[in-house]
């Protein structure tokens, strides 16, 4: 009890130091104008209590389903929503098949896709959007993780060159490819999310790194990109503190890959997650990353997760961080350029 009253004294003292910088200074950057906010382990019941705050705040939330997710339950809560005018976008996954969308399950998640969209048809439900969070399978992405961690950059590029197999990689790539267009033809829109690699990949005219990461994205028509620039997960995963910088570089190439429209996903709070566990108890953190993404020239965000604002203080305090003006400041730091360079890195040695 103690330790939660020290930290909220101290999040308290540096909101104050903060608003009274922004009040001192004319240099300052408007709100974002898209925010949504992510759902993945919790279940129905749990969410339920949050959509009222969501929807006066015209948050979006982006809601984790698997197969056994698609039922009466979820159209409730879908109809419910939405009179709410809470805006809800499906997040397709497949815990029995890897959980996300990558080159082993393609046909798997385009089957999976048929039948949500079919379902919302005989609902009467309308969908704007379905989500594709590309990752690699969790197991592959638990022994990257380990590998990095344990045997460091050495280690990972050597695991990497033992999955080469472009072949494997285009045919789910033509798979994912007649999937977008399926869920387009039927009116609906379709969001990649997607790991800097992605990012880092094709400057160099080649898919390499996705093949060995098995993460089709380039050459798919979607409608919508997201990048998943989580400092506190990826600073764990490269043994080092990632500041705001981070995510003010790596936002300003995804807005000259993807233009004005490019999302950038931040987080996590708390410690939900499958792969590390590292996360944000301070909402400074959010605000900062908002921050450099506004530098960057960009307006999306999406913020992991509602599952980690509950159990950090409540969302109240995380969507105010994440949805206030920020201080228009210089964003230096010469550790940013650490996991561009090692994903650059990598791909160099794929191309031998």
């Amino acid at each position: 009890m103690k330790d939660c009253h020290l930290r909220k004294q101290r999040y308290a003292n540096r909101l104050i130091a903060s608003l009274i910088v922004l009040s001192c200074t004319a240099c300052y950057q408007p709100p974002i104008d898209n925010l949504a906010v992510w759902s993945e382990f919790l279940p129905l019941a749990e969410v339920e209590p949050s959509v009222p705050a969501l929807a006066e705040r015209g948050v979006d939330l982006y809601l984790a389903v698997a197969p056994t997710d698609i039922n009466d339950e979820l159209a409730t809560f879908l109809t419910n929503a939405n009179a709410d005018g809470l805006n809800v976008t499906l997040w397709l996954q497949l815990p029995d098949d890897g959980i996300w969308l990558n080159e082993t399950n393609a046909a798997a998640f385009r089957s999976f896709t048929t039948d949500v969209l079919d379902w919302a048809d005989a609902n009467d439900i309308t969908l704007q959007m379905l989500i594709y969070d590309i990752e690699p399978a969790f197991d592959y992405a638990e022994e990257l993780a380990a590998t990095i961690m344990t045997e460091g950059p050495l280690g990972f590029f050597d695991l990497l060159q033992t999955r080469q197999d472009m072949a494997a990689y285009l045919e789910a790539r033509n798979t994912i490819t007649a999937m977008v267009e399926d869920i387009q033809a039927r009116g609906v829109q379709a969001m990649a999310v997607v790991l800097p690699w992605a990012i880092n990949d094709p400057r160099d005219g080649d898919d390499d790194l996705q093949d060995v990461l098995d993460t089709p994205v380039t050459g798919i028509p979607w409608d919508r990109v997201s990048v998943i620039l989580y400092r506190s997960s990826i600073g764990e995963l490269v043994g080092l503190p990632l500041s705001p910088a981070f995510v003010y570089e790596y936002a300003v190439e995804v807005r000259r890959q993807y233009g004005d429209s490019a999302q950038i996903a931040i987080g996590t709070i708390g410690t939900p997650g499958l792969v590390t566990t590292a996360g944000y108890i301070d909402p400074l953190d959010i605000a900062l990353d908002v921050m450099a993404i506004k530098a960057a020239g960009l307006n999306d965000v999406s913020v992991f997760s509602l599952d980690g604002m509950l159990l950090e203080g409540g969302i109240d305090r995380w969507l105010d961080a994440a949805s206030g003006p920020t201080v228009a400041v210089p964003i230096i730091d010469p550790l940013a350029g650490l996991v561009p360079f090692l994903f650059d890195l990598a791909d160099g040695v794929l191309d031998g």
